[in-house]
């Protein structure tokens, strides 16, 4: 019996052939109505200022190995994959369980490993992603759509509500609109937030050839990122940013396509990222006559890859620092609202009524004061994650590990004493079609 994941590749093939043939010519029409142009340059080494002069290779240290253990596999039937190219990659080789059902320690580990993320990012990443998408207790969240697997209370966690998983009904959350290939999961069409599109794929490789004789780099990046914003706006009547998932990690997942995916080698200690790379990541191959196919779940760190050097991490701080300049370059991007009666209809939340006044729109350009509004954001938003999952003497127990594990680990985005209770997406979302969370529904395990 053919895998779940062997038909979703074929029916997506089937899919994205037939069934949108007038989709290119929309977003060709609509190029140039977007503005590419940033209000001030977007570095093309963002984040601390030691990444532009970096200028160290280590050929041995900076190997990845994909031999062995960490030999691709393709995902089994009962394997998921989900939004992430990175995590999917990872998961393929290993450095994340083949399964999908990423852990603690798998995630501290296994993703400095491969990609030389610091842990300073990967505690944010681990904690916040199990508080809204996963299981505090069992600290297992799925890189896909919904899974059993992920719970500590076994399959009776249905009965209370679903962990997630950060695709799918994991929207709002850790996923939101806009992102660098997927869909918008509210939108009329081409609404996977688990799968990759071709046609937005192949606007970031066209966007790379315009701004950087084909290569993809930071500033390419920021610029993809904020057209994909307004090209939500122009298409999704339910398009919606809330706070965390679209003003940190939709822009800070942009950037770590190159920060993270960039071979390295004594020409480019910093990083140089081709198309052919960039396809293997993204799980896509491209036919003798140019065209592109897409399969899900079968994203690949190519062979005689080199991650970035373990002198130079990507870390939390930088990741501020990087959307901080990404908000500068293109204020837009970091706009909290969406569309309310229709396509084109943006209208924007003020940032100090969700924050209680400690904030304002000019504070996402700064890193500190941005990292403290994430974790403003992140604390205020727990409670109402969990209370959608359990009930009774479960949710006392999770509610408990708030202090105790989720704080703790929002340290590396900064000292931020004093801090008002900021407001949820229930209570800023209030009119906008697109901003209702859901748990649980028809489309839960699967792309």
């Amino acid at each position: 019996m053919p895998s779940k994941l062997l038909l979703t590749s074929v029916l997506l093939h089937i899919v994205l052939a037939t069934a949108y043939p007038d989709i290119a010519r929309r977003i060709a029409e609509g190029k140039a109505k977007r503005q590419t142009v940033p209000a001030v340059p977007f570095p093309e080494y963002p984040g601390l200022p030691n990444h532009a002069t970096f200028n160290s290779f280590n050929a041995s240290a900076q190997l990845v190995d994909v031999t062995g253990a960490h030999v691709w596999m393709a995902p089994g039937p009962n394997d998921i994959r989900g939004p992430c190219p990175g995590l999917n990659a990872a998961a393929n080789h290993n450095y994340l369980p083949r399964n999908g059902i990423a852990t603690y320690d798998t995630v501290e580990t296994g993703l400095f490993e491969a990609y030389g993320l610091d842990q300073s990012a990967t505690q944010v990443l681990q904690q916040t992603t199990t508080f809204f998408d996963g299981d505090p207790a069992s600290q297992r969240w799925s890189i896909g759509y919904h899974s059993d697997a992920t719970s500590s209370l076994g399959p009776l966690q249905g009965l209370l509500g679903e962990e997630t998983g950060i695709c799918a009904y994991g929207h709002l959350k850790s996923e939101g609109d806009a992102s660098i290939t997927r869909g918008d999961f509210l939108a009329p069409e081409m609404n996977s937030n688990c799968a990759s599109y071709p046609i937005f794929f192949q606007e970031l490789l066209d966007l790379a050839t315009e701004m950087n004789d084909g290569n993809i780099n930071a500033p390419v990046l920021a610029a993809h990122q904020n057209n994909r914003k307004l090209y939500s706006i122009a298409n999704n009547p339910n398009y919606f940013s809330p706070a965390f998932a679209g003003v940190a990690f939709t822009p800070a997942a942009h950037l770590f396509v190159f920060e993270l995916m960039a071979n390295h080698s004594v020409e480019y200690p910093r990083g140089l990222l081709t198309p052919s790379v960039l396809e293997s990541f993204f799980s896509y191959t491209r036919a003798s006559d140019g065209s592109l196919s897409y399969t899900y779940g079968y994203e690949q760190i190519p062979e005689n890859w080199y991650r970035r050097s373990l002198e130079d991490l990507w870390t939390m701080p930088d990741i501020l620092e990087a959307v901080a300049q990404q908000c500068l370059s293109y204020p837009p991007t970091c706009a909290v609202g969406g569309n309310t009666n229709g396509v084109n209809t943006f209208s924007g939340v003020d940032i100090g009524d969700i924050s209680g006044g400690a904030f304002n729109s000019a504070s996402l350009t700064n890193p500190a004061e941005l990292g403290c509004f994430i974790s403003q954001n992140i604390q205020a938003e727990a409670p109402s994650s969990l209370q959608n999952v359990f009930d009774g003497a479960a949710l006392i127990s999770a509610l408990a590990l708030i202090p105790t594990q989720l704080i703790p680990a929002l340290a590396p985005l900064g000292s931020c004493p004093g801090l008002p209770p900021g407001k949820t997406v229930s209570e800023y979302g209030t009119g906008y079609p697109g901003s209702i969370i859901q748990n649980s529904g028809p489309r839960a395990n699967g792309p």
